[in-house]
């Protein structure tokens, strides 16, 4: 078995930006988007897809004032999701308003100081007696010295690592670039992680959480998700007429298990699409996949146009298209 890389890439704001006029009061902390680049980030045998990832937010504070986490996973339990058109903004503000200072009491008058009473003269120092002999011990009774006991030495502490899967922020960090879009407070942060998902990370959903920390300590946190999904192929795809018309070929995916670039792809289902001239596409059939990818289905004739297959994405696999294919006629 190969050992699975299970990793999340993170992206830590500490580069500098170009100079920006202050404003005269913080804008009011806020995240208004995440946005990814590519989309639907696919991988391959070989290679790695390299990520994009632009938060728009306002409020931030300092080179720090935006981070990006990217894990493997859904959003935590209870997690605000974004909504297109409505920022997500903090619940309560971490520190409390502060209250208007209380006005001192005034000092009391001191007491006069009574006058000190006169010392009294000090007794003569007796004379100190001479120490007494010590007497010698008698063989067999003095007791063998025994040696201070040492308390027992602690072991050092150990942090036990963070379990992979897990999410933790890189350093030193990875690109970033920040804008200022006009006057309306918003900017953006660019963030390009400089590790790239490959084969060896999971597929499925993958979870973004940005956050946002203002000059006050107050934070906002906002979550998006994104599909990571294993390249397939369909292969061999070929379209002969007589009275009907057949479809074959075989589909592929990218081996989960990284032993090979690619195995077949079984009991998946896949559409026969037909065109005629410059019109739509339309569904003329479907076929399942056998055991060993290969599909073999026989559809009506539905004109004189072209046909090709398709096989939907799903959560884990990317979906594919093959070459279009004009019937041959035997």
């Amino acid at each position: 078995m190969t050992r699975r890389m299970l990793a999340t890439l993170t992206a830590v704001v500490t580069l500098a930006w170009p100079v920006v006029p202050a404003h005269a009061s913080e804008p009011e902390l806020a995240i208004r988007s995440i946005n990814l680049r590519p989309e639907a980030p696919v991988v391959r045998a070989t290679g790695s897809v390299r990520l994009v990832i632009d938060v728009v937010a306002k409020g931030a504070h300092g080179t720090r004032g935006v981070t990006v986490l990217v894990e493997p996973g859904r959003p935590p339990a209870g997690a605000r999701p974004l909504t297109p058109g409505v920022p997500v903004r903090p619940a309560q503000p971490v520190k409390p308003p502060a209250q208007p200072a209380q006005p001192a009491e005034p000092a009391q008058p001191a007491e006069p100081a009574q006058p000190a009473e006169p010392a009294q003269p000090a007794e003569p120092a007796q004379p100190a007696l001479p120490a007494e002999p010590a007497e010698p011990a008698e063989i067999g009774d003095a007791e063998t010295a025994q040696p201070p006991v040492q308390p027992p030495v602690q072991p050092p502490v150990v942090v036990p690592a963070i379990a992979a899967g897990t999410g933790t922020l890189v350093r030193p960090p990875v690109g970033f670039h920040r804008f200022r879009l006009a006057e309306t407070g918003w900017e953006t942060w660019r963030f390009n992680p400089e590790v790239g998902l490959s084969r060896w990370y999971p597929s499925g959903v993958w979870t973004i959480r940005a956050t946002a920390v203002d000059q006050e300590g107050n934070e906002v946190k906002a979550y998006t998700t994104f599909n990571l999904r294993r390249e397939t192929t369909l292969e061999g795809v070929s379209v002969s007429e007589k009275k009907r018309v057949r479809v074959s070929g075989t589909l592929r995916r990218l081996d989960p298990y990284g032993l090979v670039g690619h195995r077949p792809f079984a009991k998946q289902r896949l559409l026969i699409k037909f065109r005629e001239g410059e019109g739509e596409w339309r569904t003329v059939g479907s076929a399942r996949t056998r055991k060993d990818g290969w599909f073999d289905q026989r559809v009506p004739k539905a004109g004189n146009g072209v046909y090709r297959v398709e096989f939907a994405p799903t959560t884990h696999y990317a979906g594919d298209l093959s070459p279009v294919r004009r019937p041959r006629r035997n």
